[in-house]
């Protein structure tokens, strides 16, 4: 062993060294902290980087491992050994960016693991000589090659380096007051170059459902295999556990009436006097009426049939203002109409910048908004309020490297279709050649 020329066994022994190396720098300095390398770090740290290679390919006729470092020995070894904790990496739970890892080894927070990085900083080094070597020692059929190595170089570099200065921030926007702070992983409040006003919060639901409980337990009907019945325009009576389910009336914005009376302020003593328990109990009671204002929800009169048995009634999935509304079947049964999901939600807004920008757009989930460097991402909203919500809760991420780390990409595509042309002109020729032969 370490007699020259090297093999898989010497190459297979730096990557041994690598890990037993990070293994100790992780037992006694502890995880990476990426923090350290924020502008204007990273791009301290890529110069030194770059002038280091340099020097290594310098040298590579002096020392034996520069020269070994361009090799398909010291590569196969490297990439086998990233292949395994990357999927050592996608196995185990990861904890969230800015958290503290939540193992004895520190595998999951593998970006920060030590050897995770020594591992793939090798990997880079070689990848980056052979790209060296490929352009100082330049043939056309090198292009495919060089692309690749080349790309996948920047896509690394720039991804690993540029980590430091990405922010991800969540935003709370209430409706008509612009807000310029986001709070960071550990709520700590950041201010931002930008401001965002919420104009107006709108949200598409799903059509309505119903579905048999059972009261005690609180279980959807049967508990293995939950049925549900979708109330939709094509509805038409429909049989649930036996019950034959007939809507005669659908109010899309509907409110208890005993809840009009208390908002209206007319004189109903008992109605003001109510817990929202004995709201509930009073809600089919005093039906329901259309109502567009803030706290309306979806009802429907239902009829449910089972041989004599006949239940009727107003069935709501309640809002933030008034309790669930259901029928009861008997024998701890009720028919229900669970919270509606949402298909669609998006937020009208504006958007301020300091160059003085007035933005008019809307934010909606999965369609970002770019402003800069930032992306705006619709993330949540008041869920108790459900369509009525005033709040808008936005993700913002900025990551300035994500331009460079899309080059080392583009690139990685380009090596990979000219290997699979150039591959495709070789077959070509060398079938001509064979039939030339053969004449």
């Amino acid at each position: 062993m370490w007699t020259k020329p090297w093999k898989y066994k010497e190459g297979t022994a730096i990557c041994v060294g690598l890990l037993v190396t990070g293994g100790l720098l992780q037992a006694t300095v502890g995880a990476i902290n990426w923090n350290l390398l924020q502008w204007p770090g990273n791009i301290i740290a890529l110069a030194i980087f770059l002038i280091v290679l340099g020097v290594m390919y310098a040298l590579r006729q002096r020392v034996y491992l520069f020269t070994f470092a361009t090799t398909v020995q010291a590569a196969v070894p490297a990439l086998a050994v990233a292949s395994v904790l990357t999927v050592v990496m996608g196995l185990t739970r990861q904890v969230p960016e800015g958290r503290p890892q939540t193992d004895f080894l520190g595998i999951t927070r593998m970006l920060s693991f030590w050897p995770f990085v020594l591992i793939y900083l090798w990997c880079t080094i070689i990848v980056a000589q052979v790209a060296l070597w490929q352009m100082l020692h330049f043939k056309r059929r090198y292009w495919p090659s060089l692309l690749s190595h080349l790309g996948l170089f920047i896509f690394i570099t720039c991804g690993t380096l540029g980590s430091a200065d990405m922010q991800r921030l969540k935003m709370y926007c209430e409706e008509g007051n612009p807000e310029w702070r986001g709070l960071d992983a550990y709520n700590n409040v950041v201010e931002l170059p930008l401001a965002i006003q919420l104009n107006r919060f709108t949200i598409e639901e799903y059509p309505p459902k119903l579905m048999v409980v059972n009261t005690r337990s609180g279980l959807p009907q049967p508990v293995k295999k939950p049925q549900t019945l979708v109330i939709d325009g094509d509805y038409k009576p429909t049989t649930l556990l036996g019950w034959r389910i007939e809507v005669t009336r659908h109010i899309e914005n509907a409110m208890p009436r005993t809840m009009l009376k208390m908002m209206q302020g007319m004189p109903d003593e008992m109605a003001q006097r109510m817990t929202m328990d004995q709201l509930g109990m009073r809600l089919n009671q005093g039906g329901f009426a259309p109502y567009n204002g803030k706290g309306a929800a979806c009802a429907l009169y239902v009829k449910a049939t089972k041989g004599k048995l006949k239940k009727e009634g107003w069935v709501s999935s309640g809002s933030y203002l008034f309790p669930l509304c259901g029928i009861q079947l008997g024998g701890n049964l009720e028919l229900v109409m669970p919270t509606r999901e949402p298909m669609r939600y998006a937020s009208d807004v504006n958007i301020y910048t300091k160059r003085g920008d007035n933005i008019v757009t809307r934010i909606e989930v999965n369609k970002p908004y770019t402003v800069g460097t930032w992306k705006i991402y619709q993330l949540s909203y008041n869920e108790q309020m459900g369509k009525w919500s005033n709040l808008s809760v936005f993700e913002l991420v900025s990551d300035p490297w994500l331009p460079a780390t899309y080059v080392g990409l583009y690139l990685l595509l380009a090596g990979a279709v000219l290997m699979f042309i150039m591959a495709g002109r070789k077959h070509d020729s060398k079938t001509v050649n064979t039939k030339e032969g053969a004449l």
